[in-house]
């Protein structure tokens, strides 16, 4: 069987993209926007309450960065108005607090955090062509994870994980960078757009013989893709 010519195949291999790419287009523009993103994210965590092995005492909550992608879906049937993401992150974090056993303070517990939060969200939009404010809300699971934890009178681990419910409150908004993305040899009506958001969430970790309500504040950047 003759094989074509090298240039004939790249040729062929543009056109079935070139198709692809309209073709993706075309069903977006039919049934919504379709929204991918990425993004950078630091957390500004409340001090709450710790439970460490039967004890309650008051404990501090140290900031942490990490980084988030986000994929969304704003149905044509609802004006684009309302849509339904789903949204992954990872962020650093640390806990610290006074070490009570059996009466006796020893020394400061301390541990490094690792969190891992995916949730769905329902947002609520102003489709505007320049600046698109939007709300929401925010329901899915979290794996909080003690990394190299320091606390007297427990069985310690290089890591503890534990997984719990957690939701979130959003509010932000996307400004358009450009309409249009040179893609596959030509220019696409695939946005471009950065956003800010801001967001509060909220997850119970109960860990062995130690548990906390974590509450913290997220500062949302990233540049984001609309099909």
């Amino acid at each position: 069987m003759k094989l074509p010519h090298p240039s004939r195949f790249a040729a062929l291999l543009g056109l079935f993209l070139t198709y692809l790419g309209a073709t993706g287009h075309a069903i977006a523009v039919e049934f919504g926007d379709v929204e991918v993103s990425a993004y950078a994210l630091g957390t500004w965590p409340s001090d709450e309450s710790v439970f460490n092995q039967g004890t309650t005492v008051h404990g501090s909550t140290q900031e942490g960065f990490g980084a988030g992608l986000n994929a969304g879906l704003f149905p044509a049937a609802l004006h684009r108005v309302v849509g339904l993401e789903i949204d992954s992150n990872v962020h650093s974090g640390s806990i610290s607090f006074p070490n009570l056993l059996s009466g006796q303070n020893n020394r400061a517990g301390h541990s490094d955090l690792l969190i891992i939060n995916t949730t769905f969200n329902m947002v609520l939009r102003y489709p505007g062509e320049k600046v698109r404010p939007y709300i929401g809300i925010g329901l899915g699971w979290s794996h909080g994870t003690l990394l190299n934890p320091n606390i007297a009178g427990r069985n310690d681990q290089d890591f503890d994980s534990a997984r719990a419910f957690t939701h979130q409150f959003l509010g932000g908004a996307q400004i358009l960078l450009s309409p249009k993305v040179f893609l596959f040899g030509q220019y696409r009506d695939y946005s471009v757009f950065l956003f800010g958001e801001y967001r509060y969430v909220s997850s119970n970790y109960h860990w062995d013989k130690l548990a906390i309500d974590f509450r913290t504040h997220y500062g949302v950047m990233g540049v984001g893709l609309r099909f």
